[in-house]
């Protein structure tokens, strides 16, 4: 079902990513679908006092948990992108094998 809804990486930074829907996906249920992934993936909801508290390095350190937050959906033109805000770009492979990437690879790659 993930292939369907984001397949194009549209833009890469040290913190956020973009991706290019090829269908408009109501936003709840892209949370559901990143949140159910894998044991690992934890979605972030959009508050402030929760994006403060849990998508900071100091909460990502020594454990093996991906948050992922702030989502929003922007319009660019063509396409439905969906920003996502996730802490672990930097440091993906620190405390994981490959084959554990291999056997739980990123959503939408």
């Amino acid at each position: 079902m993930v292939c369907a809804c984001a397949l194009v990486l549209y833009a890469v930074t040290a913190r956020h990513f973009t991706l290019k829907l090829k269908k408009d996906i109501p936003l709840p249920e892209i949370e559901q679908l990143l949140a159910t992934h894998n044991d690992w993936v934890r979605v972030i909801p959009n508050d402030r006092e929760l994006t403060m508290r849990e998508l900071t390095p100091a909460a990502v350190t020594g454990t093996l948990n991906t948050p992922v937050g702030r989502l929003r959906k922007a319009e660019y033109g063509a396409g439905i992108p969906l920003c996502l805000h996730r802490w672990r770009s930097a440091v993906v492979g620190r405390g994981r094998t490959a084959a554990s990437h291999a056997a739980y690879p990123a959503v939408g790659y």
